[in-house]
């Protein structure tokens, strides 16, 4: 028991971003993606505190809803904070099927430490045969970033995110 008692303060000690009794990077978040000119998605995020960390896995875990487009997309999340304050990370989200369409890729974030994150992406396009690139990539290596912020939501946001 005394074990555990000194276990988690440790953990937080080392992930202060995820301590409970504050507002921090994990809990859930909200806002817009522009998928394309005409093309607004709404974007729900749950980030939890990951069970690992280093080579024991991502410190980073959750998931994400993407609404739009007359699809849903569901996203695995898992990354890491590049910085001591979580003010800095990375997500990976790995997407559920392999439906053609637009899907986010690698999520490079910036907390501002209360509530708002900054993310920015390049997406994935999958084609009818198969086939993924980054959308819009002209082979010229510059590949199009897509910038977005969410917003601190609740529980109840992201469970009714894609319900309208």
């Amino acid at each position: 028991m005394v074990g555990l008692a000194l276990i988690y303060p440790a953990k937080w000690l080392m992930h202060p971003w995820a301590a409970p009794w504050k507002p921090g990077l994990v809990g859930y978040w909200q806002g817009e993606v522009a998928f394309g000119s005409g093309d607004s998605r709404t974007m729900v995020l749950r980030l939890r505190d990951g069970v690992g960390g280093g080579d024991e896995g991502s410190e980073i875990g959750g998931s994400a809803k993407v609404c739009g487009a007359a699809q849903t997309e569901t996203y695995e999340i898992s990354g890491d904070a590049r910085d001591y304050q979580g003010t800095s990370f990375f997500l990976n989200a790995q997407f559920a099927g392999d439906a053609a369409g637009l899907y986010l890729g690698r999520l490079e974030g910036a907390w501002d430490g209360h509530d708002g994150l900054t993310i920015s992406t390049s997406l994935l396009q999958i084609d009818q045969d198969g086939a993924a690139g980054f959308a819009g990539d002209t082979g010229t290596g510059d590949t199009p970033t897509v910038r977005f912020e969410l917003h601190r939501a609740g529980e109840a946001d992201f469970a009714a995110a894609c319900d309208s």
